[in-house]
């Protein structure tokens, strides 16, 4: 979900770009209507382990803890 919102905020809609909510709206639909004829799912190229092993690093870094 958090990739959603970052694909949508670089290519369609930006703080500051709309005079009017009714104006952000139909610009979101726009964009989830040309999206939805082109999309394809993401791919994830982390495996879990890589992913968890980050976390613990990150972790370490943060609280001097491991998890």
């Amino acid at each position: 979900m958090e990739r959603w919102f970052g694909v949508i905020t670089q290519r369609a809609i930006r703080r500051g770009s709309f005079s009017s909510v009714k104006e952000l709206i139909a610009r979101i639909e726009q964009f989830v209507a040309a999206y939805n004829k082109t999309k394809a799912p993401f791919n994830w190229t982390a495996t879990a382990d890589s992913i968890l092993e980050k976390l613990q690093r990150l972790c370490v870094q943060i609280s001097g803890k491991s998890l």
